[in-house]
């Protein structure tokens, strides 16, 4: 549950993106409705001890820092448990991150809320706001990027969000690879950020230890192309990101973006193929799509697929 928060719904602001419909019903009471709002959380300083039970004394100092945003679209949330073992807070998280995965990696809900924005400006009550993504980011959208998102990439959230947490919940290895996907965002070092891509991505396609380096790349290669030059060039492309994976676990030398970026994105797009086939793959199932199987994946799982340029066109990465 959203801490300090109240009633039958809890509210989660979006910011960095807008709705095409005034209201988008993702079912099993949860909804995404525009509103606005304008968050702003300056800094401000007391330079006294307060006494217990009253407020610090003056003088106080605003002072330059704090942040602000934008909130454009509010997600509504019923505050019981929801299908698939998400908590209300949870089940926040997991739709955002959806809508993140699928279509637009730079959305971001900064804070909670206890009753609908448009409700807050002449409430009695105050409202109560919680920080939930406020963290700086690595990456952010291009100022060229439309912010409206795409009602197809809506209605595959609404069709797949309780399978995916059914999905999620049942294989525990695909919940944390998720979470490491979404969370590596938040802006560190970014070799720090390339070994939490490439933990998920070993743990998902290194059912043993052995031969770690080249067992990866063949069976990731193999889930993510068609047998072939397209599968080759995917193989030799891990193998060398996996160097830099391993620059970044035994030297002190930060990491290229560039090396996250793509890393990032292939993590992305054999998580979504995942969801999309509802099943993890096991060792049995990357030993026949590398001695057997020649048939082509999904292309709908693989809509960031292009490599660097394009992972780049879907994503504004700045340096540190």
């Amino acid at each position: 549950m959203v801490a300090g928060s109240r009633g039958a719904f809890r509210y989660a602001g979006l910011a960095h993106a807008s709705l095409p419909v005034e209201e988008f019903d993702l079912g099993e009471g949860l909804s995404l409705r525009r509103t606005y709002a304008h968050l702003m959380s300056p800094c401000l300083m007391a330079f006294a001890t307060a006494e217990p039970g009253k407020p610090h004394p003056g003088p106080w100092r605003a002072a330059h820092g704090g942040f602000a945003h934008d909130i454009t679209i509010e997600l509504r949330v019923p505050a019981r448990g929801r299908p698939g073992g998400f908590t209300s807070k949870d089940a926040m998280w997991w739709i955002i991150a959806l809508l993140r995965i699928s279509s637009a990696p730079y959305l971001t809900a900064p804070v909670t809320i206890d009753m609908p924005f448009a409700k807050a400006a002449a409430s009695e009550r105050e409202p109560t706001i919680s920080p939930f993504e406020i963290e700086q980011r690595i990456f952010h959208k291009p100022k060229a990027a439309k912010e409206e998102l795409k009602l197809g990439e809506l209605c595959w959230v609404r069709d797949n969000w309780i399978r995916a947490a059914e999905l999620a919940h049942a294989n525990p290895k695909f919940l944390t690879a998720f979470q490491a996907w979404d969370s590596c965002r938040v802006k560190a070092r970014t070799s720090s950020s390339l070994l939490l891509v490439w933990g998920a991505l070993e743990q998902l396609f290194a059912p043993s230890a052995a031969e770690l380096r080249y067992r990866v790349a063949s069976n990731l290669a193999a889930y993510l192309d068609q047998r072939g030059p397209t599968r080759l060039a995917t193989y030799k492309r891990i193998l060398r990101l996996y160097n830099d994976r391993s620059a970044a676990a035994h030297t002190v030398t930060d990491s290229d973006i560039g090396a996250l970026t793509e890393s990032w994105v292939i993590l992305r797009n054999a998580l979504m193929k995942m969801i999309i086939e509802h099943h993890i793959p096991s060792q049995a199932d990357f030993e026949h799509l590398i001695f057997a199987d020649d048939a082509a994946p999904d292309p709908a799982a693989l809509s960031w697929s292009g490599g660097p340029d394009e992972a780049r066109s879907k994503t504004h990465s700045k340096r540190r």
